[in-house]
C-alpha cells in the first residue's frame, strides 16, 4: 500500500524525503495560488473534511493494534487505507485553493484517541465500533449535503458516499456481532471524550 501524503506528514513530519507528485509540487504549510475560487462553504467543507479523514486514519492505525478480534482488524485496516486515498485527494484541492492543512490532530481526535487508548483490552473493540458507526453516521449527512452542491466539492462528496455508506454498513454489522457475545466490563469514559465527528474534528 502506497504511503499517502498526510499519512506521511503524520508519521514522518513535513520534510519527509523522497515524497513526490502533484501534492507535494508546495511545501507543506505553503499558500499556493487558487486555481479557480471557492466558496466560504466549500472550502470549510474541505477543511472539515481533510480533518476528519485524518482522525480516521489515526484511529485506524490505533485499532489495528489494539482491537482484540480480526473483523475489527480488519475493518481499521480498511479505514486507514480508504481514508488514506480520500485524504491525500482532499489534500490535493486544499493545496490547489490555498487552505492550511493540519500539521496534527484536532483537539477532539486526539481527546479521543487518548481516551481509546486508555481503554481496557477486553472494551475497546466495542468502543471503537460504537464510534466509527455514529462517526460515519455524521459523515455521511455532512457528504449528503455537500453532493446537493455543484462543483470540485460536489463531485468529492458524490464520488467519497458510497465508500462512506459501505463503511457505515459494515460498521454496524461488526457491532451487531459483538453485541451478540459476552458484555465487557464498564468503564467510564473521561469527562468530555467524545468521538470526532464532522463537526468537533479540527480545532
Amino acid at each position: 500500500m502506497r504511503r499517502g501524503f498526510l499519512t506521511a506528514m503524520l508519521v514522518v513530519g513535513p520534510l519527509a524525503a523522497g515524497l513526490s507528485g502533484p501534492v507535494l509540487a508546495q511545501a507543506p504549510g505553503s499558500v499556493p495560488a487558487p486555481s479557480s475560487a471557492l466558496s466560504r462553504q466549500e472550502r470549510n467543507f474541505i477543511a472539515e473534511a481533510l480533518a476528519d479523514g485524518m482522525a480516521e486514519q489515526a484511529l485506524g492505525k490505533l485499532a489495528q493494534d489494539r482491537a482484540d478480534t480480526e473483523p475489527v482488524r480488519r475493518f481499521a485496516r480498511r479505514m486507514a487505507d480508504d481514508h488514506g486515498l480520500k485524504t491525500d485527494r482532499l489534500a490535493g484541492m486544499a493545496l490547489r485553493h490555498g487552505i492550511p492543512i493540519p500539521r496534527e490532530l484536532g483537539l477532539s481526535a486526539r481527546a479521543h484517541m487518548s481516551s481509546l487508548r486508555d481503554t481496557p483490552e477486553e472494551a475497546f473493540d466495542r468502543r471503537y465500533m460504537a464510534a466509527e458507526e455514529e462517526t460515519h453516521a455524521r459523515a455521511i449527512k455532512l457528504y449528503e449535503a455537500q453532493a446537493e452542491r455543484g462543483g470540485e466539492t460536489g463531485d468529492f462528496a458524490r464520488d467519497a458516499l458510497p465508500m462512506l455508506h459501505s463503511h457505515f454498513e459494515e460498521a454496524r454489522g461488526i457491532m451487531a456481532e459483538l453485541a451478540r457475545g459476552p458484555a465487557p466490563p464498564q468503564t467510564q469514559a473521561p469527562p468530555g471524550d467524545a468521538p470526532p465527528g464532522t463537526s468537533g474534528s479540527s480545532e
